[in-house]
């Protein structure tokens, strides 16, 4: 899969869920979904909570639409991805500090249904900013999620 980010620029009317987690040394994450759609390829859900008046964190998943329910390993060409961004802005800049999920470090299992428009995620794996940093320990979940929109590719 290419490395793309699909960024709404709009917030979802219809849309619902959470999402959270919890990575090593970093502040926990407890969103809100504010993106689900798919443009009948990849599906991509995108939560974001607000930490403070500056600073702002975002999780989102990617995956294909005809994926099987059930755990999955993490792993490079599973047309899985995880990314957790953290965000810190001021008038001048923005500052995006990104952790990817790490392929070959842990599980995702999904509950998918593309008829109903409806996810849920669990996952336990490792995220790193950079290959010279450590790993962290990652635990989250996407809670609850339907309203999936459909958009052209």
């Amino acid at each position: 899969m290419k490395n793309e980010f699909f960024l709404s620029s709009k917030q979802q009317k219809d849309v619902s869920g959470t999402a959270n987690v919890l990575i090593d040394s970093l502040a926990p994450f407890n969103g809100v979904v504010e993106t689900f759609v798919t443009n009948g390829e990849e599906v991509y859900v995108i939560a974001h909570q607000k930490f403070d008046a500056t600073r702002s964190g975002s999780l989102m998943f990617s995956f294909k639409t005809d994926i099987t329910n059930g755990k999955h390993d993490y792993e490079t060409g599973s047309g899985l991805s995880i990314f957790y961004n953290l965000i810190e802005k001021t008038d001048d800049w923005e500052k995006l500090t990104p952790y990817p999920a790490v392929y070959g470090s842990g599980t995702v299992t999904v509950s998918f249904d593309y008829a109903k428009g409806t996810l849920a995620v669990e996952f336990d794996l490792e995220v790193q900013n950079n290959p010279t940093e450590p790993k962290l320990k990652a635990i989250g979940a996407f809670r609850d999620v339907s309203g999936l929109e459909h958009v052209k590719k």
